[in-house]
């Protein structure tokens, strides 16, 4: 392969809060470490003070930024596409690679004008692609469209980020498994690790958290579809049935249901004293080593930095069977998978892991080989790359 490589990321949009703008920046980086160069093309992006870090991390890493703030990912206007093509023949593409499947349109069109190959990622399996679709004509005419979009626009390769998304590819959607590659996302071990004791008691000041307390955190966009509820619910009940524990419940992440999910949070009063919503947090790691449990009750995930980013720091993370679940977690071993919307379940696994200090440093030190283990960057670089090459062979 020449020495000359660039690969175009293509997104329907950006949000800088968010774990797909947290991946790309983390992949980027790998990628150039190893000698490729990022094209970015995308549609619209959302940012705010907080997250405005990462905003100007993804503009130093990228070659060049093309944003279209009114991007229409199925036919963008002539003056769009032409701007694209010139980028291409610019920077001299060698590949695309497409975050989100419904960027393999416009990839699609592009190849018939330039001949560039593509793979392509979903960073969501959602939960209604899976389950049991029955007698439901809207939703067997959804996913019949679906089906026949994605066999239609086939990129060369698929990435499958979890090993659901690779059975839901193979099985629902019938692709060939020679042309999905599963590479689990990773993340910097040199900026995610274990604190030190001096470390953790600095996070937890910065947050006003005592070390007599028992911090359970959620890391997510405040949406309903995260399990905000099911963890505030678990923790009233807590509350209720062990008066003494001294329990805190760190919510970080933005969202536009944030409003909605306070008022819900504050309705007893006294829970001003144990709920902290942070907000966009853009030194993820001391929100972690602030932690003694991270806690992941969504409904819909693809393979969640949230719980990889906590387990290289050392902390032991509760979530529910949405994709990733078993690729992340050895159920009892490094961590819990509990049902979904299970409040009793998530408050039973609080309350073990509060008491018995002993399992919860035996979680702890599986959690760390697992994550040196499985979710690196560096092996999701050189997996990628893999792909790219294997891509452009084809």
């Amino acid at each position: 392969m020449e020495s000359h490589k660039t690969v175009a990321f293509f997104l329907n949009r950006v949000d800088c809060n968010d774990g797909i703008a947290s991946h790309c920046e983390t992949l980027i980086r790998g990628l150039r470490d190893s000698g490729w160069k990022v094209v970015l093309i995308t549609g619209k992006v959302g940012f705010d003070d907080n997250s405005l870090k990462r905003l100007q991390a993804l503009k130093e890493l990228s070659e060049e930024w093309i944003i279209f703030d009114s991007f229409n990912q199925i036919f963008p206007s002539i003056t769009s596409f032409f701007k694209i093509l010139k980028a291409i023949k610019y920077h001299r593409i060698q590949i695309f690679h497409a975050h989100g499947y419904s960027m393999l349109f416009l990839t699609f069109v592009l190849k018939l004008f330039t001949g560039i190959k593509c793979v392509a990622t979903s960073h969501l399996l959602n939960s209604a692609w899976v389950g049991e679709i029955g007698e439901n004509k809207h939703l067997r005419l959804k996913y019949f469209l679906l089906k026949t979009y994605l066999k239609a626009l086939s990129p060369k390769i698929f990435i499958a980020i979890s090993s659901d998304i690779e059975q839901w590819l193979m099985q629902d959607i019938g692709i060939n498994e020679k042309r999905i590659k599963k590479i689990f996302n990773g993340i910097d071990n040199k900026y995610f690790y274990p604190p030190s004791d001096e470390e953790k008691k600095e996070s937890r000041a910065k947050f006003q958290i005592s070390g007599e307390d028992f911090v359970v955190t959620l890391v997510g966009r405040l949406q309903w579809n995260k399990g905000h509820k099911i963890l505030i619910d678990a923790a009233n009940d807590i509350k209720k049935s062990n008066p003494k524990c001294s329990f805190k419940y760190i919510f970080a992440g933005s969202g536009d249901q944030r409003e909605e999910i306070e008022k819900y949070a504050f309705e007893n009063a006294e829970n001003r004293q144990i709920f902290l919503f942070l907000g966009y947090v853009s030194e993820p790691r001391h929100i972690y080593w602030a932690s003694d449990i991270i806690v992941l009750p969504s409904q819909n995930e693809g393979f969640p930095l949230v719980v990889l980013e906590a387990m290289a720091c050392g902390i032991v993370s509760i979530r529910t069977p949405a994709a990733g679940a078993y690729d992340q977690i050895e159920d009892a071993l490094n961590g819990f998978i509990i049902p979904f919307n299970d409040v009793d379940a998530l408050a039973s696994r609080l309350i073990q892991l509060s008491e018995n200090t002993k399992l919860r440093s035996q979680m702890v030190a599986n959690t760390l080989k697992y994550s040196a283990k499985k979710f690196t960057r560096e092996s999701m670089t050189l997996d990628t790359i893999a792909a790219y090459e294997e891509a452009i062979a084809k």
